[in-house]
């Protein structure tokens, strides 16, 4: 079993069909942990099923409108939930293997807007195909699409579940109680706006993107703190700079919905763009920083603009998080002190 990071990643894309947003998930947590073993970074690509039975064939890895109108009916609260709990489970075993830099992306087939795979929109190429044996047909249908294109064809590993004790038997069920669940659906808002730093882009910072994204119909404003704001950051030698962290933003919104105009903007305060900008109608922030959005409202009004619904999410906590009864440590901090103990062990003088 593998024990210390790989500085050469290897991607696979891991490909997973599901009923609804409120089914099991013990199959997708356990082919996550075995393709951990495999690739340093994965793409879980998801595909709404119409049935108990997976439906996911190699003519089919395209929108279908039962999977669309299933979503029609799927609430932010749904999803959240869904994607934090595949997200927690990774970096569970990501943490138990010693390999804390592995990646977790995850996407939904009939949102992302492009056939991710097979060669022609990947921005980062993948070398392996991942899957149970229910959508063998599926990982086939990518390679020929590949060949189609003239794209090489990938090694296809199925994975072999064996039996093994349920790692969880529901979704994450314990968010938080002082956040309003909410209810909107997908596309609620044409333009929504967010702002982090977004260094070491981890589990948390995609489950708040990923939302965004969900929620909006046309554009996504993205405000990434420049270096200017940062200077009291812990192991601030290991932050990435600033045109990483918006390239990674951007990145990972087109992965996730192709379809929207995306905007990722260096910021020099809290405001940003919701200071000026008269098309945005909602702004995404956690429990931590809604007092931001509700600072950003203020500084709206004094403008003569009008005001921005507030979405909150009940992201992954900046120290830890409980699911199973294992508290992990899922923040920049964390990541930024992994890299300096690492690079502290590599220019050590040797001892004599």
């Amino acid at each position: 079993m593998t024990t210390t990071d790989h500085s050469v990643s290897s991607h696979g894309l891991l490909l997973t069909s599901i009923t609804d947003f409120d089914a099991p998930l013990n199959e997708t947590f356990h082919a996550l942990k075995r393709a951990l073993l495999l690739c340093h970074r994965i793409t879980l690509v998801v595909s709404i099923s119409e049935s108990s039975s997976t439906k996911v064939s190699g003519s089919d890895y395209s929108n279908s409108n039962g999977a669309l109108n299933k979503k029609a009916a799927t609430s932010f609260h749904d999803v959240q939930r869904f994607l934090s709990a595949l997200y927690v489970s990774f970096s569970k075993h990501a943490q138990e293997l010693l390999r804390p830099l592995a990646e977790l992306d995850i996407v939904f087939q009939d949102t992302c807007g492009y056939k991710i795979g097979t060669g022609v929109a990947d921005e980062i190429p993948f070398h392996v195909l991942l899957g149970l044996p229910a959508v063998t047909k599926a990982l086939a249908g990518i390679n020929q699409e590949r060949t189609k294109n003239g794209s090489k064809a990938l090694p296809v590993y199925t994975l072999d579940l064996t039996p093994e004790r349920e790692i969880h038997c529901h979704l994450v069920e314990d968010m938080d109680s002082t956040v309003a669940h909410s209810k909107i659906h997908e596309g609620e808002y044409e333009n929504v706006v967010l702002g982090g730093t977004f260094d070491h882009l981890h589990a948390g910072h995609k489950i708040l993107l990923s939302m965004t994204a969900w929620i909006a119909s046309k554009r996504v404003v993205c405000g990434v703190t420049d270096d200017s704001m940062l200077q009291s950051k812990k192991y601030k030698e290991e932050l990435e700079s600033l045109n990483t962290r918006v390239d990674a933003v951007k990145r990972f919104l087109r992965a996730f919905k192709r379809s929207l105009v995306i905007e990722v903007v260096p910021i020099h305060d809290i405001y940003g763009p919701t200071a000026t900008d008269t098309n945005i109608q909602a702004i995404m922030v956690s429990k931590e920083t809604l007092k931001g959005g509700e600072a950003v409202n203020k500084e709206r009004d004094s403008r003569g603009l009008s005001q921005l619904a507030i979405e909150v999410i009940d992201v992954i906590s900046p120290t830890e998080t409980a699911v199973d009864e294992v508290h992990l440590k899922i923040s920049s901090t964390y990541i930024r002190q992994y890299l300096a103990e690492q690079r502290s062990k590599t220019t050590a003088p040797a001892k004599e």
